[in-house]
């Protein structure tokens, strides 16, 4: 269960960044920045959902999905 669930993270955090972000006015680097990206969801052709977050949030998003990776690599090197 705890391997497909990160999987599951995984692949839709991978899927999540390479969605091309929206074009806005504001510049590059505004935090504020709202951008939606289109999730698709494991084991289904048709499921998906649009998330809106702001550019802080997708970053915090990243980080924590770079640790999540990191911790379970570690685990797996440990064993």
């Amino acid at each position: 269960m705890r391997k497909t669930l990160l999987f599951g993270l995984l692949f839709v955090s991978v899927a999540a960044q390479a969605q091309a972000p929206s074009r806005s006015v504001k510049g590059p680097s505004d935090p504020n920045q709202t951008i939606c990206r289109t999730i698709f969801e494991i084991g289904s052709r048709l499921a998906r959902s649009r998330v809106c977050l702001t550019r802080a949030q997708w970053e915090q998003h990243r980080r924590e999905t770079q640790a999540g990776v990191e911790r379970t690599q570690m685990r797996r090197q440990a064993e």
